[in-house]
């Protein structure tokens, strides 16, 4: 294993998450935008059915584009939205459609989506910066295998929570692979926590924490401002 492959690989995976939160970034100041009337008072605020017809026409022109992509939205703090209105501005794909993504925000029920304890929401809006979490599972979400990347989310000057993207784990683990080939067998990407986002091989399978390097191999990070990601590979 040359050391300019490994550079080569890490460059590459650097490259196409900053260009993923990239867009994300630009995502979000556009939606934001178009809320800042809604947000121009003090809390609770209540996105108008205005304000979120042009929130839907440009997230599905985002995801129209990115076709990778499975869903999109702004995300806002319960406490800042209006009792009993709260919703996320979210959509996702269906098929060949676009639908608005329901979530049950109440929090007596079984089934409440308290999204507020997540690591992209921690990440984006508590620690303000670029954050992603998964691959998981989202049962009371959109209730598949993904991977969500948020950024914080700002009008008027103030924190109002964060822009999403989502991206099924097929699409996250077919571009990854590709990008590993060239360090062989035994390569696998590493999220902050440690565990694997993506490996190629069973010992390296997603989800595994590397709670050590193991022996013969060794580990670089990637250029990923807010992610701290990190390839560990043979040597």
């Amino acid at each position: 294993m040359t050391s300019s492959n490994v550079a080569a690989v890490a460059l590459e995976i650097a490259s196409w998450f900053n260009e993923l939160f990239s867009d994300l970034e630009t995502l979000g100041a556009d939606l934001t935008k178009l809320v800042e009337t809604d947000f121009r008072d003090d809390p609770p605020y209540e996105v108008t059915a205005t304000t979120s017809a042009k929130l839907r026409k440009r997230v599905i022109e985002d995801l129209a584009e990115h076709t990778d992509l499975d869903g999109a939205g702004l995300i806002f703090p319960i406490e800042l939205q209006k009792p009993g209105k709260a919703r996320l501005e979210w959509w996702i794909r269906a098929g060949r459609e676009f639908v608005r993504q329901k979530f049950n925000l109440d929090p007596t029920s079984g089934q409440f989506y308290d999204y507020e304890i997540l690591e992209w929401w921690q990440g984006g809006y508590h620690e303000e910066r670029r954050a992603i979490a998964g691959p998981y599972i989202d049962h009371l979400g959109v209730d598949d295998y993904i991977v969500t990347m948020t950024v914080p989310a700002y009008a008027n000057g103030k924190k109002i929570g964060v822009a999403g993207k989502d991206m099924v784990m097929r699409e996250v683990e077919t571009k990854l692979l590709r990008m590993l080939s060239p360090l062989g067998p035994g390569t696998a990407l590493l999220n902050r926590h440690n565990s694997v986002i993506v490996g190629n091989t069973g010992a390296l399978s997603t989800g595994i924490l590397v709670a050590q390097i193991p022996q013969g191999y060794a580990r670089t990070r990637i250029d990923s401002p807010g992610l701290d990601l990190s390839l560990i590979y043979r040597v």
